[in-house]
């Protein structure tokens, strides 16, 4: 019995396509990180897709002014209003967010 292997050759495109997506080819991190800058002025900005392309979860580690004596909790609330008509249409959402002063 002999297998066959070129339908594994055009698969391994597309995966590759996907896992390895350009920030360009994301559109929905792109309005995240427009969002975020437009909002909170970042002095940094991550904003990572997690789920090998497909655009449903995002790491985002923020350093901006704008956290400067507010509790990690209420830095995490003021993104998650930025980015309120985003979240629905993400599976998971991990924030880092930091103030200048504290960042590592």
């Amino acid at each position: 019995m002999q297998r066959s292997f070129k339908s594994l050759s055009s698969l391994g495109n597309q995966y590759l396509k996907r896992s390895f997506s350009t920030a360009s080819d994301d559109a929905k991190g792109n309005k995240i990180r427009s969002l975020l800058v437009d909002q909170l002025k970042p002095i940094s900005l991550d904003v990572i897709d997690m789920s090998g392309g497909c655009g449903s979860m995002y790491r985002i580690d923020i350093v901006s002014e704008e956290f400067k004596g507010k509790s990690i909790l209420n830095q995490h609330r003021q993104v998650n209003s930025i980015l309120k008509d985003v979240i629905p249409s993400l599976h998971g959402l991990t924030l880092n967010t930091k103030a200048p002063s504290t960042q590592e």
